[in-house]
């Protein structure tokens, strides 16, 4: 029994993602989704669409990665991508949660864990590439699919959008069709204005 109860620490830590808000509202209202919503459902989503992941994808594996790759912001606090943050602070932050969080887990779960989190960071494995496009492309469908509330932040133009998506979903084509329609959805609704890259339609 001793066994289980070592990793109840670490488990207990993360409830505090059901309490750590994120930037994007949720599809049904204008309230902030938490953290633990999102890798919930970032995760069905990769269940959902799959097919377009790349042939011989271990899509058990990009689940595993997706519930595991946000933990940090259990210590770090989530970071928003539209803020002007600089990327070396953001990873030295995250990987001091990282170091923490994963360091309360027993040696035997430490194994296990531990490289997952890792292996998502490193953007390495098409795994870890699927997941990050995935994790992308979540919050745009809560935002901009029909019948959505839009996003808090109203600075955001198509362009803006995109250029900041793309390295993360364009890998992935037929995730990146869909993300230009989610943004195409968000101008003729009139959630975001029309600019060059995504003129109106409507």
């Amino acid at each position: 029994m001793t066994s289980l109860q070592d990793r109840l620490s670490f488990f207990v830590a993360t409830d505090r993602l059901k309490e750590t808000r994120r930037a994007n509202w949720i599809y049904s209202e204008p309230r902030q989704e938490t953290v633990a919503e999102h890798v919930w459902h970032t995760s069905l989503l990769a269940m959902l669409l799959q097919d377009a992941a790349p042939e011989g994808t271990d899509h058990n594996h990009v689940r595993d990665l997706l519930v595991i790759h946000d933990l940090v912001e259990v210590f770090a606090g989530d970071t928003v991508l539209w803020d002007d943050v600089p990327l070396d602070d953001t990873d030295a932050r995250e990987h001091a949660a990282g170091e923490r969080l994963m360091g309360m887990l027993p040696e035997d779960q430490y194994e296990r864990f531990d490289p997952l989190w890792r292996e998502f960071q490193a953007q390495v494995t098409v795994e870890a590439r699927f997941a990050r496009a995935i994790d992308a492309l979540h919050p745009m469908v809560m935002s901009w699919f029909p019948g959505g509330q839009g996003h808090a932040n109203k600075t955001l133009t198509p362009t803006r959008i995109l250029t900041r998506k793309r390295p993360a979903i364009e890998p992935f084509p037929k995730l990146w069709e869909l993300a230009t329609w989610l943004v195409q959805q968000a101008v003729d609704q009139g959630l975001i204005p029309a600019d060059e890259m995504v003129p109106a339609t409507v």
